[in-house]
């Protein structure tokens, strides 16, 4: 599911929105898609809302949102996040200058 879509991510140049919203990805799916975000260069919009993401999933988006200039709307909102993960989009937000939208 989510590792195969985060796979063509990594090579598609031209999709820019994907919604994931409730399908249940998990931390394996976000860790996944954040690994794509690193290297994608057309994803304007990524909506993974009501998912399972954790807190673990939102760290490695995090991560990538420090070195993705592409992104300018993330749908997080309605995951099983706590303030750990919270915090990490927030230190990531320090550094990205592209994200415009947030929805946590």
């Amino acid at each position: 599911g989510a590792s195969a879509i985060a796979e063509a991510l990594k090579v598609n140049e031209t999709l820019t929105e994907l919604h994931l919203s409730d399908n249940g990805i998990t931390e394996e799916g976000g860790r996944a898609i954040a690994d794509s975000l690193k290297v994608n260069k057309s994803l304007r919009t990524l909506a993974l809302d009501g998912n399972e993401l954790s807190d673990n999933g939102a760290s490695a988006i995090a991560e990538a949102l420090k070195v993705n200039d592409t992104l300018t709307e993330l749908y997080l909102d309605g995951n099983e996040l706590s303030d750990n993960g919270a915090s990490a989009i927030a230190e990531a937000l320090k550094v990205n200058d592209t994200l415009t939208e947030l929805y946590l």
